[in-house]
């Protein structure tokens, strides 16, 4: 509770010049009218405090960077509640933001619209919710937070301006990969070839090539490609994941495979995929930090691209 003393002296002093220069009877009932008018609205602000919900909607739906997006705060009263003056501290899409509204009857509401500034998740954040009595005497923090609401704005299509990276085209030994590219091997109307560098070990026909005197890998026209790793580091803003997208789209149309890795959650793309990529990517908190899901060894991971704000770094 904050007190507002320059209120109660600026009140106090209007009764008691009235008291003093005017007349002592209405000095004096002006003095207790402004005393049970300051307790009653104390009062009802101190027992309304708790007796109301929030809740949060209008942002669903995916969005565009520089979009409008409109949420609205809706204060709903349980039991008896009159809160005249309301404030909203918080912030959203990166972005401070002040709303004020009042709750008299059983429900008040207030919109916050903001440009979306950069892409993937964005959740509202509440500082504080303050109460003011109507008669602004004293200041209260309500304890009563609205849900979390989240935004998912997709990233852009930019070109991308980090170091060179090539696609891998090797073959891959891990069955995650199939939803990316893949590579065709051997040649029409044979079941086998020879084994060349980069051959996974269990395409490998161990029976027929004790028996030629050569190593024979078994043919497959659906041989899915080694993915390149491009791990989005903890912290990072949308520019970040706007490189991400822009670097698997050069891979996936050189033929290649990319998984993208960010916090914690992992999607394998090729180059028909990219608009779900973009999608997943949109939904993604760049801000959380956790295991790098279905990670590999250093003998499968050929190439891993991080990408951190201001800098990329492969390896």
């Amino acid at each position: 509770m904050r007190l507002t003393i320059a209120g109660w002296i600026e009140a106090l002093l209007f009764a008691g010049t009235v008291l003093m220069f005017i007349s002592g009877d209405c000095g004096w009932v002006m003095v207790y009218a402004v005393a049970m008018a300051l307790a009653a609205s104390i009062v009802t602000c101190c027992v309304s405090r708790k007796h109301f919900t929030v809740a949060c909607s209008g942002c669903e739906g995916l969005h565009q960077v520089g979009d409008r997006v409109t949420v609205r705060l809706t204060f709903t009263a349980e039991g008896f509640c009159v809160l005249p003056f309301i404030t909203v501290n918080g912030r959203f899409l990166g972005q401070e933001f002040t709303a004020r509204t009042s709750l008299i009857g059983r429900s008040g509401s207030v919109e916050i619209a903001l440009r979306a500034r950069e892409c993937c998740l964005s959740r509202m954040d509440i500082d504080e919710i303050v109460l003011r009595d109507a008669l602004g005497a004293v200041y209260l923090q309500s304890p009563v937070r609205p849900e979390a609401a989240e935004v998912a704005v997709l990233p852009r299509v930019v070109e991308y301006t980090g170091p060179e990276v090539p696609p891998s085209l090797l073959p891959s030994d891990d069955d995650e990969e199939t939803a990316g590219s893949v590579l065709t091997g051997g040649m029409p109307g044979y079941e086998h070839r020879g084994y060349v560098p980069g051959d996974p070990l269990r395409r490998i026909n161990y029976k027929l090539s004790a028996k030629k005197g050569t190593l024979l890998v078994r043919k497959d026209d659906n041989v899915p490609a080694e993915s390149t790793d491009i791990v989005i580091s903890p912290g990072s803003d949308g520019s970040c994941a706007e490189q991400a997208f822009a670097l698997a789209g050069r891979l996936t149309s050189a033929g290649g495979t990319a998984r993208v890795i960010c916090g914690g959650s992992s999607f394998t793309a090729g180059f028909s995929s990219l608009p779900q990529l973009r999608e997943w990517l949109a939904f993604r908190d760049l801000s959380a930090s956790g295991e790098i899901s279905g990670s590999r060894s250093a003998a499968v991971a050929r190439t891993v691209v991080t990408i951190a704000p201001g800098t990329v770094t492969v390896s």
